[in-house]
């Protein structure tokens, strides 16, 4: 009895050790801000191509490894890096980490292997990275052994990280298989763990973090029996992000971010229903998409708190009433006989109980919604929400499927993706999504 017991607890343990990826992350400094590790980097590559809509992309008939396959091949060249040889370097395991050595100063660095030779592995990541360089990053090759394996480990600043405690052990409860990419982040200003995996076809996904649902709005999420799905991208949420001081910077390039900040904090939801697909099935465009599409806010802002991101841009409009407008998009375009012309595209804003978007007026748009299909009744949908349900503060519907066939139209099969976020309890949410 003994020795079954000897035996039966030794199996245990050697399994325990096969599936959890302990060697790359014992490389990893304990008090790291984030980590994020992708276990068996080529099986989890390999598996992404099981799943449709990554598949079609990637390999027929898209062709995206090909094409980028191509690039990196003439990039490598140029680099003087044998592309194959590093390709057969890539079945390892990776763990990206961030470290915090000041406060709000981060520094990176990544433990990746086994691998064979990681001094000819560092040689060629250096050259991949010399760009960086150009921006005060720079890397610092360690050699490490772990019983008979050799690891790479490179960081921005090789004291803090040797004189930093190492090794992750708290893993395993966000680890539900092999492959896959896990992560961890706990900073002062945010706390979360999730993870991606593919299974039975599926690229299923999942966490959780700190978020203010103080300002969550669930009575404007409704169930998709409720909405009308006009074929391409359906989103609905009843959390708009007050604070977007951190993207302040990208937003002043489109409009002067006070501006933006103002229309916000007047707004407790949002809603998106789009068509992407065109008539002569080339790429979507602002020209040649359908305007069966609509923006949808609930907000106390008015119709003219809109004029000034318009007046920003250089926008022309009027306003034809008190709650209502229309403003003016041109582009160029190429005629029949090469020639340019400029297509102006009219976008009507209304405001009653929500303020409004659409490339339609409002009679219009009501009628097409009125003979429209519910989301619910949606095969892909239907097939999605089976698996992961629908969220209550935010969820996103894509459809692929009839954008794909755009290109190819004798394409057979579903395509898209499902993404929810739930609350689960006071300042915190959940995310779930899953591909097809």
């Amino acid at each position: 009895m003994k020795k079954f017991l000897f035996s039966f607890l030794l199996v245990i343990f050697i399994f325990s050790i096969t599936i959890f990826p302990q060697d790359v992350l014992k490389l990893v400094p304990s008090d790291s801000k984030a980590v994020v590790l992708i276990n068996d980097l080529e099986g989890t590559y390999t598996d992404l191509k099981t799943v449709p809509t990554m598949k079609t992309l990637l390999l027929e008939p898209f062709n995206a490894e090909l094409m980028i396959s191509n690039l990196a091949q003439m990039y490598f060249n140029a680099l003087k890096i044998d592309y194959e040889s590093f390709l057969s370097n890539l079945n390892v395991d990776l763990s990206i980490f961030v470290q915090e050595p000041k406060e709000n100063n981060y520094i990176f660095g990544f433990s990746v292997g086994p691998l064979e030779n990681p001094q000819t592995f560092a040689s060629d990541l250096d050259k991949l990275l010399e760009p960086l360089k150009d921006y005060g990053i720079s890397f610092t090759p360690i050699y490490q052994s772990i019983g008979n394996q050799n690891y790479l480990v490179m960081v921005q600043n090789k004291e803090v990280y040797s004189s930093s405690e190492k090794g992750v052990t708290d893993f395993e409860e966000i680890l539900p298989t092999k492959k896959g990419l896990y992560y961890r982040i706990n900073t002062s200003d945010y706390q979360g763990e999730g993870y991606f995996y593919v299974k039975d076809g599926f690229l299923i996904g999942g966490g959780n973090g700190t978020a203010e649902t103080e300002f969550i709005d669930k009575n404007f999420v409704k169930g998709p029996q409720e909405y009308p799905f006009l074929g391409s991208i359906f989103f609905t949420s009843g959390l708009i992000p007050k604070d977007l001081t951190n993207y302040a910077d990208f937003i002043n390039i489109i409009v002067d971010y006070k501006i933006v900040e103002n229309l916000i904090s007047l707004s407790q939801g949002v809603e998106a229903n789009v068509d992407l697909t065109t008539s002569n099935g080339a790429m979507p465009t602002i020209s040649n998409a359908s305007n069966a599409s609509y923006l949808k806010l609930k907000t106390d802002a008015k119709i003219d708190e809109i004029i000034p991101i318009l007046n920003e841009n250089n926008i022309k409009y009027k306003k034809t009433s008190e709650n209502m407008m229309e403003f003016y998009i041109e582009s160029e375009i190429t005629n029949q006989n090469d020639e340019t012309e400029i297509l102006t595209n009219t976008f009507y804003v209304w405001k009653d109980e929500y303020l409004m978007l659409s490339q339609m007026k409002p009679d219009e748009l009501q009628k097409l919604l009125n003979d429209k299909p519910k989301l619910s009744e949606n095969e892909l949908f239907q097939k999605l929400s089976e698996r992961i349900g629908t969220g209550d503060v935010t969820y996103a519907f894509v459809d692929l499927t009839p954008i794909f066939q755009n290109y190819v139209p004798n394409l057979k099969g579903q395509y898209g993706l499902l993404l929810n976020v739930s609350s689960i309890e006071e300042n915190k949410l959940k995310i779930d999504f899953i591909v097809q």
